[in-house]
This record gives C-alpha cells, sequence and structure tokens, in this order.
C-alpha cells in the first residue's frame, strides 16, 4: 500500500516521468523481495546493506547512485506525509562515479561523416544541416531538434539556443554550417504542412524532429563513415569543444558556447587536450623519448 501510494505521488504529485517512476518502483520493490521493510526497519543500515549487496553484484557506482537518488526521494517523502517522524536516506553518501572522458572525433573523422549524406535530396540536405549543426555549434541534440527558424539568422551567421534549465545563448555558426542550413531553408517549403511546428528542422511529415530522429540521422552519416564508427549527436558536440581548446580557445569561451551552467563540466575537455600535448611532447622531447 505504502509503494502504490509512494507510485502515485511520484506519478501524479511530482509529475517524473513514466521511466524514473518504473525505476524507482522497481529499485524498492527489490529492496523488499531481498527481505527489507520499507515501515517497520527501514533504516540507514538496513539501506547499506543493500546498495553493499548490489554493488557486490556488479552494479556500476552510477547505478547505485541513482538507488541512493531513489531511497531519498521515498525516505522524503514518508516524512512528508506523516509516515515517519525520521529521514534516514539522507545519511546515504552515493559512490563518486569515475568521470569518464568523452569521445570525440578528429577533423577528417566529422568531414568524413558529413560528406557521406547525399546532398543530391532535400531530406539528404537536411540531415546533412542537422550535423552541421551539432558539430559547428556544439548543440544537444535536444537543443537542435527544437531550434526555432525565428531564432535561426545565417545571415548574422549565429543561433539562439535554448539550452537547460532554460537558458538562452547565442551561438555563432560557421559558414559552411550556413551554406547547408540555407539549402535546407530552400527544401523545407516541400515538407511544411498546415500545422508548421515553425522548429528549424521537420519530417518528410511536417512535425517537429525529437532527440531520437536527430540520433537517426547521425547514425545514417555514421554507417557511412565506417571511421566515425559509434559516433553520437553528442559525439559531435564532444568533438567541437575539443577542436576549439586545441585550436586555441580559452576554456571560459567554450563553457558560453556549450552552455554549461558551470566551469566545472567544461574542464572535462582540458584533459583530453592535455593527452594530445603529452603525446607531442612524448614524441618530440628528448627526455621524453625511451
Amino acid at each position: 500500500m505504502t509503494l502504490e501510494s509512494f507510485r502515485d505521488e511520484l506519478n501524479y504529485g511530482r509529475g517524473l516521468s513514466s521511466l524514473t517512476v518504473k525505476a524507482y518502483v522497481s529499485q524498492l520493490t527489490a529492496f523488499v523481495r531481498s527481505g527489507y521493510s520499507l515501515t517497520a526497519d527501514f533504516s540507514a543500515a538496513s539501506m547499506r546493506e543493500f546498495l553493499m549487496q548490489r554493488s557486490s553484484e556488479g552494479l556500476s557506482p552510477r547505478t547505485i547512485a541513482r538507488m541512493v537518488s531513489c531511497f531519498r526521494t521515498f525516505s522524503s517523502w514518508l516524512v512528508e506525509t506523516g509516515r515517519s517522524e525520521d529521514d534516514p536516506a539522507q545519511l546515504l553518501q552515493p559512490p563518486r562515479a569515475p568521470r569518464m572522458l568523452p569521445g570525440f572525433l578528429g577533423v577528417s573523422e566529422v568531414k568524413s561523416v558529413l560528406s557521406a549524406f547525399d546532398a543530391s535530396t532535400s531530406r539528404g540536405i537536411r540531415n546533412r544541416a542537422v550535423v552541421e549543426l551539432l558539430y559547428g555549434a556544439g548543440l544537444r541534440a535536444a537543443e537542435a531538434a527544437s531550434l526555432l527558424l525565428c531564432n535561426t539568422n545565417t545571415a548574422a551567421g549565429s543561433v539562439k539556443v535554448m539550452g537547460k534549465g532554460r537558458r538562452e545563448r547565442i551561438v555563432p555558426i560557421p559558414s559552411g554550417t550556413s551554406e547547408y542550413l540555407n539549402k535546407w531553408l530552400e527544401n523545407r517549403m516541400e515538407f511544411v504542412r498546415e500545422d508548421d511546428p515553425g522548429t528549424l528542422f521537420i519530417s518528410i511529415r511536417g512535425r517537429k524532429l525529437d532527440p531520437r530522429d536527430i540520433r537517426r540521422i547521425v547514425s545514417i552519416g555514421v554507417e557511412g563513415a565506417a571511421r566515425a564508427a559509434g559516433a553520437t549527436p553528442h559525439t559531435f558536440r564532444h568533438s567541437f569543444a575539443t577542436h576549439l581548446l586545441n585550436g586555441g580557445a580559452d576554456i571560459r569561451t567554450v563553457q558560453e558556447l556549450l552552455g554549461h551552467a558551470g566551469i566545472g563540466t567544461t574542464q572535462i575537455y582540458t584533459h583530453l587536450t592535455t593527452e594530445k600535448l603529452k603525446g607531442v611532447y612524448m614524441q618530440s622531447h628528448p627526455r621524453g623519448k625511451k
């Protein structure tokens, strides 16, 4: 009964996504099936014991951290609804997930993906324009999908983007990106229907693209460029940032262009450029050579 009420709170009270609700309920159900109670002996000790057990089964620190988040949400809800006076989950500390360096493509690999699109068709022009923008402006898939026509200024060479946290930013775009955006704008009317969503990119049926469509478009180019195997929309964003830093851009500028709220998120790219410098040093300096 408690779990059902919690599910209703997540669904209707907090409006969380169905996937998040399913994950939280699944994790709490597993907790109960492991012999623990959500009421009588719901304590920091029992949660830690359960998390240690799941960790020993090989679950990643990131997955364990999500479980901690689930316990914290449930525990605070028990207090808010008067079901408990204590909030034991707040004593839990999530494990620190190892920070993974993002993958990125070399300049020649990016070019091979872009050239893989068939620019003799309207759909091919749209697809190339999408990837040109992902790489030329470092946009997230959701940002590219939501970009409005009225915020696209190819003459000025810029786009106004609505990023995470509804933070707006203006990002310059290179001439090559503007060229393909203009080609797409010339062909866009071919797909427009009465209820035009006003977004820059639309499907062949005239609807607004979503991030999944952007991923499918990228996969088309990647399939035609073997050297870029495994690349995703975010790979082009990572490549954008890495190539800027390698070219001499300062990290604050890259932070603004990417729309990061804090500099810490952007600093991960300095590791990539440092590794490149280290490689050059090891190959070139007398003390670096074995």
